[in-house]
């Protein structure tokens, strides 16, 4: 018999409200859930219903609009977008969350390097984080430069770690090993499929982020998965999946046709596979 919790990331923009969806994903058999901040939404209403239901909190999102401004100029805690990164942080810590995931860069425009300004900005966050006794897991997006920067800046630093989401690998990371780099720091996953890099140029773009259930795609599932067991132990399989197509293609129109219910449930079958696979 195979132990490994599983857990699922949900946002906020279902047919159905979070608060409600949450019991659903419990039903189904989620052990856990990942959580987005967002500044119009009660978190922690959804947060409370979550536990109510007997779902534990694995992680909160935070925002990643407009990331890139931080590396160009100095910011003060009131100033976007480092006051969101911030606010999301304070509820982690109000709410007993134990890591906070955040995206290290934003676009596809590499005009800026990592430099000093990002490193005392995003020092603001992870000091605050450290007198919280919170964890920030930094991940894998575009701007694969900077991630790589601010995890050799914060190497000494026990409460900065990674969070692992193996679509953004396959579409913006050129299928770097991320997992060779900073597999011994792995906090989260945000596991995912896709189709790769659909341009022969080999530019990366975020329509072809596509957050497929897992063997929908072209991911590798055994390698992923030894390259997981090979890894910093996990309590929890974390999948962040889309039930929406992006804009001019269709390769997610599938799901919409089921039920919330159906495709959450078949999320969870696939998870069940891949959790199976990684307990032995």
């Amino acid at each position: 018999m195979w132990k490994q919790k599983i857990g699922i990331s949900v946002g906020n923009h279902y047919n159905m409200p979070t608060e409600q969806l949450v019991g659903v994903l419990k039903n189904i058999g989620f052990e856990g859930v990942s959580l987005e901040w967002e500044k119009d939404v009660d978190i922690k209403k959804v947060i409370a219903a979550a536990r109510e239901s007997g779902l534990e909190i694995i992680s909160l999102h935070a925002p990643f609009s407009k990331m890139n401004w931080m590396w160009q100029r100095p910011l003060g805690e009131d100033e976007y977008p480092l006051d969101g990164l911030l606010a999301s942080l304070k509820v982690c810590y109000q709410e007993k969350i134990s890591t906070l995931v955040v995206h290290t860069w934003i676009g596809f425009d590499y005009e800026d390097q990592p430099n000093e300004i990002g490193f005392e900005n995003y020092g603001k966050l992870v000091d605050q984080a450290k007198e919280w006794g919170i964890h920030i897991a930094f991940e894998n997006t575009e701007g694969g430069e900077f991630l790589a920067a601010l995890m050799e800046h914060f190497e000494g630093d026990e409460n900065v770690g990674f969070c692992w989401d193996s679509g953004h690998e396959m579409c913006y990371n050129h299928s770097e090993d991320l997992l060779k780099k900073f597999g011994q720091r792995l906090l989260v996953t945000h596991l995912n499929d896709n189709l790769g890099i659909s341009r022969f140029s080999g530019e990366t773009f975020w329509h072809d982020d596509l957050h497929l259930l897992p063997y929908d795609g072209i991911a590798d599932w055994e390698e992923n998965i030894a390259r997981l067991k090979a890894s910093k132990p996990l309590e929890y399989l974390n999948f962040e999946l889309n039930i929406s197509s992006k804009p001019n293609r269709h390769d997610n129109d599938l799901y919409q046709k089921m039920t919330l219910e159906e495709y959450f449930t078949e999320a969870y079958k696939r998870a069940c596979r891949i959790a199976y696979r990684y307990s032995m």
